[in-house]
């Protein structure tokens, strides 16, 4: 065993333990914040998954596997900065969470890889105080937990230059969240906990095609689509008394959702497809556009039923490139850097208090090479999701993204000694 796989087997234990990813109150709703769980050099085009290649992984679109000619091993870090207003208030948060792991592996008849990503992320904490009443009472709701993907695709070529794919994917996780009722100057205080642990398969086909062109440009095309799934819920809900510093207070009491049929529920996650189309001159340039469209009436957690939140039918579009001045450069070590630039817009997958919770972000980065063929990737996302309209919270993140990109050659006899 390479050092190289050693190092992705000790990631993969790591990632198995729990990340708190996200501090946005829009986590709150759901399956919590969802994640977009492309690599690095995807994300810093603003999202765009049209682009695939020999040597790079798209991990949205497994028909691109296809295309693959060498062994690629992906590690994404994320450092997120947000922050939200709302009124006269403001408040910022900083998290950091692995990205995605994987590992792509070409074949004389077809590309698999596997790894895993994280779906939806749950981390946030809410007050709100009562003046009004005497003692004055606070209710606090903090939550945390998020749903991880393990993931398996494959990739074949059927004839030159188009390839079909698929993927299928193992969810799990744990989503947490708690109701406290505080009031001043009195030791206890009382905690709902609402509990829910997830599991669910799903399945993903795509298809990828290039034709090159007139003076060496070539067109890409990917599609995806993926079916509606549904994620089995196995649900709990207790009533505990609790001292200031948190400590058990003596009293404890676990509600029978027997009773009332949530014991255990389904998440449903929406069907999707995804469409994108560029063109580009190989290891030159290359622009394109890329959009997702996603179904409605997903996502909806029964344990906590809320009237003013709907999960509508939304598109997501990004529109991206890069450019790389020139790969095999000796005497210049920016050009053979790759520069990418992007933007993303979400037309609003959430809706609360009848207002569309829109996102727009703006990003680029540097694609930094490693020995002959590896990369290091170095991003930046500036974004802005939701609005101070309504009562409602607007946040302004930052998002520093890291993505390391090892290849190496497998099954290929050497010609000397």
């Amino acid at each position: 065993m390479n050092k190289i796989s050693l190092l992705f087997i000790i990631l993969f234990i790591q990632f198995g333990f729990a990340q708190k990813s996200s501090y946005s109150p829009y986590s709150y709703f759901g399956v919590g914040e969802t994640n977009f769980s492309a690599t690095a050099e995807n994300r810093m085009m603003g999202g765009n998954t049209s682009y695939y290649d020999s040597v790079s992984v798209n991990l949205n679109v497994p028909a691109s596997l296809s295309k693959l000619r060498f062994v690629n091993y992906s590690v994404g870090i994320n450092l997120k900065n947000n922050r939200y207003s709302v009124g006269e208030n403001n408040a910022k948060s900083t998290t950091a969470s692995l990205n995605y792991l994987s590992v792509s592996i070409p074949t004389k008849l077809l590309g698999f890889n596997f790894g895993l990503k994280p779906n939806t992320s749950v981390g946030y904490l809410l007050e709100s105080v009562d003046e009004s009443t005497d003692p004055i009472s606070t209710n606090r709701y903090d939550g945390n937990g998020g749903i991880n993907s393990a993931f398996v695709g494959l990739g074949i070529e059927l004839f030159k230059n188009f390839g079909i794919g698929i993927s299928s994917s193992y969810s799990f996780g744990n989503l947490n969240h708690y109701h406290s009722k505080i009031l001043t100057d009195v030791e206890l205080f009382t905690r709902v906990s609402s509990e829910s642990s997830l599991s669910g398969l799903s399945y993903n086909f795509s298809a990828v095609f290039q034709q090159k062109f007139r003076n060496n440009i070539q067109i890409y095309t990917t599609y995806l689509y993926q079916p509606q799934s549904s994620l089995t819920s196995k649900n709990s809900q207790s009533i505990a008394t609790l001292k200031t510093d948190g400590t058990f207070g003596g009293d404890t009491e676990n509600i029978d959702l027997s009773l009332t049929g949530r014991d255990e529920t389904k998440f449903t996650i929406p069907s999707f497809s995804n469409f994108g189309i560029g063109f580009g001159e190989d290891k030159k340039w290359f622009f394109g556009v890329n959009m997702k469209s996603v179904n409605g009436n997903g996502y909806k957690n029964e344990l906590m039923a809320l009237d003013n939140v709907n999960f509508n039918k939304h598109n997501i579009y990004s529109v991206g490139g890069f450019l790389l001045p020139q790969y095999d450069s000796f005497t210049s070590f920016f050009d053979r850097v790759t520069y990418r630039a992007g933007l993303k817009y979400v037309d609003g997958a959430l809706e609360v208090n009848g207002q569309d919770i829109k996102d727009f972000g703006i990003n680029f980065g540097l694609g930094i090479p490693v020995g002959r063929i590896s990369k290091v990737n170095i991003g930046l996302e500036f974004g802005q999701r939701g609005t101070n309209d309504f009562g409602l919270i607007k946040e302004n993140y930052f998002n520093l993204m890291i993505g390391v990109s090892l290849n190496d050659l497998w099954f290929i006899k050497s010609m000397y000694n």
